[in-house]
């Protein structure tokens, strides 16, 4: 599986519209995730393939969810903005949280910084902010999980 991994747009009308234009001439993601601080803009990527957003701090009037729990063939997923779980002061309640849940990956934002870590047993994934021109495609093979980071 191949998933498109987004957070932090923050109104970047520029980065959105060059995803959007990304999504319609690449095509084959079988899934989006946004973690959180979107203002609204994820619904204007029309997106041919499922997507699942949360609520970041930033978007105070959302109706999306501070997190889901998602399964990606054999590999169950935390989608958190990460404010909520103190991220910008380390990862471990983050992964302790979705260890707790069973998740072995945790996709979050928050920070504004493509990384990737193991922590406790859990993949912790910030696909970067797309205000930034940052963004992540995240790859589920045989209960694995492996990770491209891109610049726009």
């Amino acid at each position: 599986m191949r998933i498109l991994l987004l957070s932090d747009s923050h109104g970047n009308t520029e980065h959105l519209m060059a995803i959007k234009k990304m999504l319609a001439t690449q095509g084959g993601y079988d899934a989006l995730l946004f973690a959180g601080d979107g203002h609204g803009d994820i619904s204007r990527l029309n997106a041919a393939c499922p997507v699942y957003e949360v609520r970041g701090n930033c978007d105070l009037f959302s109706r999306q969810p501070d997190e889901q729990l998602l399964q990606f063939e054999d590999v169950k997923l935390l989608l958190a903005h990460g404010h909520l779980l103190g991220v910008k002061r380390g990862l471990s309640k983050l992964a302790l949280h979705a260890k707790a849940k069973g998740a072995r990956a945790a996709v979050y934002g928050h920070n504004h910084r493509q990384e990737i870590n193991l922590i406790a047993g859990v993949h912790c994934i910030n696909p970067g902010a797309l205000t930034s021109g940052e963004y992540t495609v995240l790859h589920v093979e045989n209960a694995s999980v492996r990770v491209e980071f891109f610049q726009l």
